[in-house]
């Protein structure tokens, strides 16, 4: 009788303790992306806070999504251009990328930053490519954020760009990743 009293007592202690100590799953739905093309006849930026981001710190998968026609410009003719002419957002609706770290580089006990090395593949205009960068991860009560900057060369992923205006976009662009804070999902 004792032992089933203790068992049981050991049972509920580890279910609710787990979350807590085994957080490891973190999901945002309000992820930020912007990218950056600067030239001497003109800057272009776009934005879309609206990407989505798992992060698995047991398995150290990483996935990433974002729909392309979600990026606001400045100007309304530049958004068209970019969605029509040159990503053909119809056609190729999101960017994904599935990545993956070394899980044994992060500790969510660890309070601030966390610097961790990501290997996969980013799809851009239907075209696959690997893709490795390095993302900073930083905890704070159990919640996460997960920040990146990299640099993309439209031409790796098939994206024409015509020669009327090939003089006012970089060759290459500066993307920066931002998840906001993340709760634990588990």
């Amino acid at each position: 009788m004792m032992m089933n009293y203790l068992t049981g007592c050991l049972l509920f202690v580890l279910t609710c303790a787990s979350p807590v100590v085994h957080a490891q799953r973190y999901a945002s739905r309000l992820m930020n992306i912007r990218f950056e093309s600067v030239t001497p006849l003109e800057t272009i930026r776009a934005e879309n806070k609206n990407g989505v981001l798992l992060l698995d710190l047991k398995s150290g998968k990483v996935e990433a999504a974002v729909l392309i026609k979600g990026f606001l410009f400045r100007k309304a003719l530049m958004q068209q251009h970019f969605n029509d002419s040159y990503m053909e957002s119809d056609k190729f609706p999101r960017a994904i990328f599935i990545g993956q770290f070394d899980p044994g580089s992060v500790s969510i006990e660890k309070s601030g930053k966390q610097a961790v090395v990501v290997n996969g593949r980013l799809t851009i205009h239907g075209v696959e490519q690997p893709h490795t960068c390095t993302a900073l991860l930083e905890f704070k009560d159990k919640d996460c954020v997960a920040i990146t900057s990299f640099h993309i060369k439209p031409a790796d992923f098939s994206i024409r760009i015509p020669a009327l205006v090939r003089d006012n976009i970089n060759k290459e662009l500066v993307v920066e990743l931002n998840s906001g804070w993340m709760k634990p999902t588990n």
